[in-house]
């Protein structure tokens, strides 16, 4: 029974998951997916890794380094002397002849040696470049927030394309009946000879346009589904199960700024990261302490000396071919803490500092100019909005004043007062009208969420 009722609560749910996979997505699940499977975020994410092996790199600087050097070199070298005298060496009975000869000594040099350095104190030079790239790393993951507000943008434009066209659909479906019942109403006016073959056939060309308009419509609504799938990675048959509805956003036009735009905040890393930067650069006369040891081994094996004339006066005096001993030095050990002070580094440091300093003033400019087009375009945001909002209202009243003319237009043409094509251009107003309220709605929306942007608040949480 335990083992029932725990299979139950299992299928149960893996149903839900299933319902949940399978089912139409959210506008948040939408723009969510987006940013995790947006490319260019992802290449901005490997960046601020990259900074981060930077990172480790400068806290790397200061542990030991060690490393084993082996040699093995043939050599091979040659000296002449020259000898005015005799050279006479009672002792051993021998006499050196005057004149010139020359010696070749050849061997092999074997060296081996392990050495350890560690640096001990950078100048101050290390502390402020770890500042600048953590400034760096705070720049880079700061603009990425901008990135994310723009897919959002993205996502949320075409998530209100889909609810636009389902009111397209839903305008011309009821324009679709009222001209299929006019229809009816002309045929009998036609056989009764009340309206002209003309007239007759205004409405059929009447219907054959909004069957064009339809098929447009279905067209549309396919590419803005390639468009969320391309987004989001989705798949396509839960993004056709969207049933998209576009409500107002409400968004106050008094308060906000654009000090919370992550430009600026990127900016302002990027400002500190240079002056770390300056400071990192000016350490150039400062002095670098460094301690090293090693132990290292020499020696010269199977060597030879050779003469290119017999040294020994005499008849039978031969010429020197002699090996030489090896030699064998070990350890040769030593240690020792180095300093280096670059008194003059032929203007490389204080040129160093001098482009750092320009850096420095780029970035002012960026930012000046970042503070200014952002401000710009916060009042435009802000100018679209109002007006948006305003166009609402004029347009419900021109769909209102539309209706009433298409259901006058509907009884007077029942009652032959207006011709067929009097009929059509009241249907048409309406649609038009019906079309542009829902237009109105889509626009407020983006000067809604335009508007958002502008002051740096787009976030998925915001989104309504």
């Amino acid at each position: 029974m335990k083992y029932t009722n725990a299979c139950l609560i299992f299928m149960v749910l893996i149903a839900g998951r299933t319902a949940a996979q399978t089912g139409a997505p959210s506008l948040r699940e939408l723009a969510d997916s987006a940013i995790r499977n947006d490319h260019i975020l992802a290449n901005k994410q490997l960046d601020v890794e990259l900074t981060a092996l930077d990172q480790e790199k400068l806290k790397n600087v200061y542990l030991p380094h060690v490393d084993l050097t082996v040699k093995d070199a043939f050599i091979l070298s040659s000296f002449g002397v020259k000898s005015r005298d005799l050279i006479n060496i009672p002792q051993l009975n021998i006499d050196i002849k005057t004149g010139s000869n020359r010696f070749t000594t050849s061997g092999n040099l074997l060296t081996a040696d392990v050495g350890a350095s560690m640096l001990l104190y950078s100048g101050g030079k290390v502390p402020q470049l770890k500042r600048a790239l953590a400034s760096k790393s705070s720049a880079q993951q700061i603009i990425m927030e901008s990135d994310r507000q723009q897919i959002i943008s993205n996502v949320i434009t075409a998530y209100d394309q889909l609810a636009l066209l389902k009111q397209v659909r839903k305008v011309l479906d009821e324009s679709e009946k009222r001209l299929a019942e006019n229809k009816r109403t002309a045929d009998k006016a036609f056989t009764y000879g009340l309206i002209t073959k003309y007239e007759h056939q205004k409405i059929e060309v009447a219907q054959a346009q909004l069957a064009a308009k339809i098929q447009e419509y279905e067209g549309k609504q396919e590419l803005v589904i390639e468009q969320l799938a391309m987004y989001t990675h989705i798949d396509k048959e839960r993004l056709r199960q969207i049933d998209a509805s576009m409500e107002l956003v409400a968004v106050s036009t008094e308060a906000g700024s654009i000090t919370n735009r992550a430009e600026l905040k990127a900016l302002d890393a990027k400002l500190a990261a240079s002056q770390y930067k300056i400071n990192a650069e000016k350490t150039w006369f400062v002095p670098k302490i460094q301690a090293a040891a090693s132990v290292g081994y020499i020696g010269l094996l199977a060597g030879r000396i050779n003469s290119s004339r017999p040294l020994l006066t005499g008849v039978n005096s031969p010429k020197l071919r002699a090996n030489l001993p090896n030699l064998n030095i070990i350890p040769m050990f030593n240690i020792g803490v180095g300093l280096k002070w670059d008194l003059f580094d032929g203007h490389e440091g204080s040129e160093a500092v001098k482009a750092a300093k320009i850096d420095l003033k780029k970035t002012e400019n960026e930012k000046q100019d970042a503070t200014e087009k952002l401000g710009l375009n916060l009042a435009k945001c802000k100018s679209d909005y109002t007006i948006a909002q305003g166009q609402i209202a004029l347009k419900q009243a021109q769909q209102q004043t539309a209706q009433n003319a298409l259901t006058q237009a509907t009884k007077e043409y029942r009652t032959g007062l207006i011709k067929t094509l009097q009929l059509i251009d009241a249907e048409n107003d309406y649609v038009a009208a019906a079309l542009g309220v829902a237009q109105s709605i889509f626009d407020q929306r983006r000067a809604a969420f335009a508007l958002m942007m502008a002051t740096g608040n787009l976030t998925i949480q915001a989104i309504p």
